[in-house]
């Protein structure tokens, strides 16, 4: 049994999968609603406003709060809802990987820190803004909240719904069932929840200044863990690709126009752009990535689990 069949190991029908959609969904309005009334009602500012000097920590850690109530309901509609391992929905083997997780850490942290010493010998406006005072509060909020946040949505799209495509074969209408074979098909889950993932980021200001191309960007970067967690039998490998992107993004290098806009060791101040480095992590370094992990981990059955 690989990963996507673990989703019939469910005790309930697909319906549980609907309800878990709408109880997180409705888990992070209610975040959404503590982070603004806790900003507005008791620090006296907005958070969709320019941040006092001082609070950029406390209210870092404010945007990130509606995860955290994501992420404690998607685990409770996992154990209690479709009544099976949380375990399972994170990887088919007994225990988590961490080395798996690490060794993706590590190699894509070592690849975005190769970016940043490009930037400095291409002479890009990066500027040295480290501040002790601002950095650590935000280093202590980071290394809590980024991780939830990315595990919350590598295991909503990655795991939870992944695996729900194996249920929709259960679903019957008027004695036949349509999407008997949709539910079989790896890759079609890979693609519809990476085009998901991508669209749900079309509310971040980068969008609204890119365009079209960071969409792309972001749907890629989607299917792309998709098929890590697909081929790997497990959220491992794409887990440590999120996370050390997104604490490099808001720990060593910000910029002033992307989501995370923080009080980073450095801050890049090029207009706003599709960059060589996202270009050249699109076309090249994801396929590499990819060959890399299958060749190490000598992946069995690649051609079946994508393309059956």
């Amino acid at each position: 049994m690989n990963f996507l069949d673990q989703g019939k190991k469910d005790k309930r029908d697909g319906a549980m999968y609907l309800l878990t959609l709408i109880l997180v969904f409705l888990s992070f309005l209610y975040g959404m609603y503590t982070s603004a009334y806790i900003a507005e009602g008791h620090l006296g500012y907005s958070l969709l406003e320019k941040i006092p000097e001082g609070q950029e920590a406390i209210a870092f850690g404010l945007q990130l709060l509606p995860f955290v109530f994501g992420f404690a309901i998607l685990l409770l509609s996992i154990k209690f809802l479709n009544k099976r391992p949380i375990r399972s929905s994170f990887t088919i083997r007994e225990r988590f990987d961490w080395k798996r997780f690490f060794a993706m850490f590590a190699l894509w942290g070592g690849i975005l820190t190769v970016f940043l010493c490009v930037g400095f010998a291409m002479q890009d406006p990066i500027e040295l803004q480290f501040n002790p005072s601002k950095f650590f509060p935000l280093l202590l909020i980071a290394l809590i909240l980024i991780p939830i946040q990315t595990t919350t949505e590598d295991l909503m799209f990655r795991g939870y719904l992944f695996q729900g495509f194996a249920t929709l074969g259960k679903i019957s209408i008027f004695g036949k069932f349509p999407f008997a074979s949709l539910s079989k098909s790896g890759l079609t889950g890979i693609l519809i929840l990476g085009g998901l993932f991508g669209y749900l980021h079309i509310g971040n200001p980068e969008v609204l200044l890119l365009g079209k191309g960071i969409v792309v960007y972001y749907i890629s970067t989607g299917v792309f863990m998709g098929v890590l967690t697909h081929l790997d039998d497990g959220l491992e490998l794409g887990m440590g690709y999120h996370a050390a992107n997104n604490l490099f993004g808001v720990l060593i290098l910000s910029t002033d126009w992307q989501v995370f806009q923080t009080n980073s060791v450095f801050i890049d101040h090029s207009p706003p752009s599709f960059g060589w480095d996202l270009i050249l992590s699109l076309i090249v370094l994801q396929p590499l990535i990819i060959f890399l992990f299958y060749k190490i981990y000598k992946w069995k059955g690649v051609k079946e689990k994508l393309m059956k």
